[in-house]
């Protein structure tokens, strides 16, 4: 039984890994704006400060060269503006869904 239950959680471990890393791609964390200061993110919603924590924790892995704002077009100045004030203050670049520098 323990097995069973160990080979459940190592399967839901792998395939959280797998749907949580199609959010980083080429260098860049691709999150999507959905409530008033929250982001969606490798699953998960976080505020602007754990976004920033995550970010920071995959730029010091090496992993993170910039954030793309998915849904750039929808989301609020506020989100905008977060964004790219989180990506200067990691060094980082932030752009639209299209790749194109995010403008404030």
């Amino acid at each position: 039984m323990k097995r069973i239950l160990l080979a459940l959680f190592a399967t839901f471990g792998l395939a959280f890994a797998a749907y949580a890393a199609k959010d980083v791609k080429d260098g860049n964390a691709y999150v999507k704006a959905v409530q008033k200061d929250q982001f969606l993110f490798q699953g998960n919603p976080l505020g602007k400060n754990m976004l920033l924590g995550s970010l920071q924790e995959l730029k010091d892995e090496g992993q993170l060269t910039g954030v793309v704002l998915r849904n750039a077009d929808d989301a609020s100045p506020e989100h905008r503006h977060l964004i790219k004030v989180i990506a200067d203050y990691l060094q980082i670049k932030a752009y639209d869904k299209d790749l194109q520098p995010l403008a404030d």
